[in-house]
């Protein structure tokens, strides 16, 4: 989701739901310490639950290789090989459940 995307998106949002909270923090990629993503987020109330929509830009995915042991048809672990020179996006939204943050699909919200 490019930049005017989300914030088409995040004024949709604040129009008919308001936003209760928002920020952005800046964190290591788990698998690749060396590179940095950031995330930006909004909260908002809707029928009486709490939902959080994040917005993850960091370096591109750009190949994944598994890694498998010595048993057949067993993977041991995937290694995810990142284009440092071009960016991606990916929005997520979540519902808080408890003091949880559970993921949710997108199309539930109807905007």
């Amino acid at each position: 989701m490019n930049d005017a995307a989300w914030e088409r998106l995040v004024d949709a949002i604040d129009v008919n739901l308001g936003i209760a909270d928002h920020g952005r923090t800046k964190q290591p990629l788990e698998d690749r310490p060396d590179l940095t993503q950031q995330i930006e987020h909004i909260e908002f109330n809707r029928d009486g639950q709490n939902f959080r929509l994040e917005r993850s830009t960091g370096p591109s995915i750009i190949d994944r290789k598994t890694h498998y042991s010595h048993r057949p048809g067993v993977a041991n672990r995937s290694e995810y090989i990142y284009d440092e020179h071009e960016i991606g996006h990916k929005v997520t939204l979540l519902r808080k459940v408890g003091s949880d943050w559970e993921p949710v699909d997108m199309d539930q919200l109807g905007l």
